[in-house]
């Protein structure tokens, strides 16, 4: 997504895959989720590629994160074995959930804009390291 926000004409799946180190395959499926999301769009054909559906800067990242891997839960109260059996009278209930809606909070501040930003600034940064 980040390569996607600092390039406005969008890349080809080849080329981000090379740029992440990932299996061409496996950024088929993390597109395909995106796409399902309304988060990019992809161009077919012999200039296939694909673009964001949005501007980067109306893209947060907790769409990105519910895009690829579901709702945002840092944990649910059926994930602890031990707790009791109706999660309404769980000690733990209001503490997962108040962790779940930070994160998510925190995770909605931050724009797709603003991490590609960030990102050029890190590798800028590294560009300039003049280490003896």
């Amino acid at each position: 997504m980040i390569a996607l926000a600092r390039s406005a004409d969008g890349a080809t799946g080849r080329s981000i895959a090379e740029s992440q180190n990932l299996p061409a395959a496996y950024l088929e499926q993390l597109m395909a989720r995106l796409r399902n999301a309304n988060l990019v769009t992809s161009i077919r054909g012999a200039k296939g590629k694909f673009v964001l559906a949005r501007n980067p800067e109306t893209i947060d990242l907790a769409e990105i994160v519910t895009a690829l891997d579901g709702p945002i839960e840092i944990a649910d109260c059926s994930d602890v074995t031990y707790c009791r059996s109706d999660p309404k009278s769980c000690a733990l209930r209001e503490v997962f959930v108040g962790a779940n809606e930070a994160l998510k909070e925190r995770l909605q501040r931050v724009s797709l804009a603003e991490l590609a930003r960030r990102q050029q600034q890190e590798e800028g940064c590294r560009a300039l390291d003049y280490t003896i």
